[in-house]
């Protein structure tokens, strides 16, 4: 029986300048595939395949070392719908997954390749979305914050150039030292506390958790910082048709209306 040749090679783990090396060597010296092979660390079949491309001068021989299938679409390919997927996103029109699956398979179909996906669901698959994300490491699944029309419409090229020339014309005017231009931004602060997860019973069909309410009620925060440094103690907006003296309780000192 013949004697079973023992793997001593290690996939993708040489490198294109290795490759080369390698094909010069069988070219100019005419030793064999399976000793370059073992020399060099390049898989047998690896090797046999580009040094049959490279007689032909074929350019395609000095591809990097990949492993698993080839991706259904060329990098050119998943550049576009790596930018389509950015300028859905700063458009405030994001793409869910299942969304991005059924972009991908149109693509697809735009090219040829929609044999590869799913053509019942026609949408692509779990597979092919994992192997994106991991192409392209500055894309991530992320949970946007809710931004209504009316703001989205609001901030626009023209709405902030005229926001600009009034506070250029404003400045000019009065001359505001830094110490009295303040920055302010606020936020939402849930009555509620956020309950987390915690280890029970299985099967139990009820797990509460103990909070202050069961349906809180959201309050404004607001901060401010001057250009000079200074802050102003934080405010709160309180969502009460009756306002309470309880309230005012170790605030800022002033005039209380």
């Amino acid at each position: 029986m013949p004697r079973k040749r023992e793997r001593t090679t290690t996939k993708a783990s040489w490198t294109v300048e290795t490759l080369e090396n390698a094909v010069k060597k069988i070219q100019r010296d005419g030793t064999s595939v399976y000793k370059v092979s073992i020399e060099t660390g390049i898989p047998y079949s690896t090797l046999k395949k580009r040094f049959r491309l490279a007689k032909v001068n074929d350019a395609s021989y000095r591809r990097p070392p990949k492993l698993g299938r080839p991706s259904v679409f060329t990098e050119e390919q998943e550049l576009i719908l790596a930018n389509h997927l950015h300028t859905m996103s700063k458009k405030f029109y994001g793409l869910t997954r299942a969304q991005f699956c059924k972009v991908s398979y149109a693509m697809a179909e735009r090219f040829g390749v929609a044999d590869r996906f799913n053509e019942i669901k026609k949408s692509a698959g779990r597979d092919f979305l994992t192997g994106f994300f991991q192409r392209h490491p500055d894309l991530s699944i992320r949970k946007p914050e809710a931004t209504s029309i009316n703001r989205i419409l609001g901030f626009n090229k023209a709405e902030v150039d005229q926001f600009f020339e009034n506070l250029e014309k404003v400045m000019t005017k009065y001359h505001f030292p830094p110490s009295q231009i303040y920055n302010m931004d606020e936020t939402g602060v849930t009555t509620v506390q956020d309950t987390k997860k915690i280890i029970a019973p299985r099967g139990q069909k009820r797990i509460g958790a103990v909070t202050s309410w069961e349906r809180g009620k959201n309050v404004t925060t607001i901060c401010a910082m001057s250009a000079s440094g200074s802050f102003i103690p934080p405010l709160f907006i309180f969502p009460r048709q009756r306002h309470s003296p309880q309230l005012e309780k170790d605030g800022p000192p002033g005039e209380k209306k």
